[in-house]
C-alpha cells in the first residue's frame, strides 16, 4: 500500500525579512568602518568594529538557518523549527481531533511570527498568515504556518479519507 506524504519547508532565505535585515546591517558596518578609519585610537575602534561585525554575522547566520519543516504522512503530523527544535515532534494521527487550514493574523492573534502562543494555541510560523490548525485534544492546539494552502487542503481531504482504511 502506498501512502501520500506532504512536505513543506519554510525559511527566511530570499524573503523580505532577510533583505530588511541586510538593509539595516550594511549601513551599520559602513558607519563602523568610517569610524575605524577616522578614529585616532585605532585599537579601540578595531575592537568595536570586530565585535559589531561578529554580532551581525552571527545574527545573519542564525536568520539564514531558521526553518520550519512540516511532514504529514499516514502516521501523523511531524514538525520541527530548526535550530530551536532540532528533533522532530510528532502528533499521531489517532490523537488528532481535527485539522484545518486557516487564515490568521500573526501580529494581533499571537504577537508576531516565530514560536509564539496564546492561551489555547502554540504557533510555529516563519512568514505569512496561513497555517494548519491541529486540535490534538485536551485543549492542546498547534498552528503550523504554511505557504502551500491549496496543496495542503487537497492533501488533507485525501488524508482524512484514509482514516478508516
Amino acid at each position: 500500500m502506498s501512502y501520500q506524504i506532504f512536505k513543506e519547508t519554510q525559511s527566511y532565505r530570499g524573503s523580505w525579512v532577510m533583505y530588511l535585515i541586510l538593509l539595516t546591517e550594511v549601513p551599520t558596518l559602513i558607519l563602523m568602518l568610517v569610524l575605524f578609519f577616522t578614529s585616532e585610537d585605532r585599537q579601540e575602534a578595531g575592537i568595536a568594529l570586530a565585535v559589531v561585525f561578529i554580532v551581525i554575522a552571527l545574527s545573519f547566520a542564525l536568520l539564514l538557518n531558521i526553518s520550519l519543516e512540516t511532514r504529514i504522512d499516514h502516521t501523523g503530523i511531524h514538525y520541527r523549527y530548526f535550530p530551536f527544535i532540532q528533533q522532530w515532534r510528532s502528533i499521531p494521527k489517532n490523537q488528532i481531533s481535527s485539522v484545518k487550514v486557516i487564515t490568521f493574523n500573526p501580529l494581533f492573534d499571537y504577537g508576531g511570527w516565530g514560536i509564539k502562543g496564546n492561551k489555547s494555541t502554540k504557533l510555529y510560523n516563519i512568514l505569512g498568515d496561513e497555517g494548519l490548525l491541529i486540535d490534538a485534544g485536551e485543549s492542546k492546539k498547534i498552528l503550523l504556518g504554511t505557504s502551500k494552502r491549496k496543496e495542503l487542503e487537497v492533501f488533507l481531504e485525501n488524508w482524512r479519507e484514509g482514516e478508516h482504511a
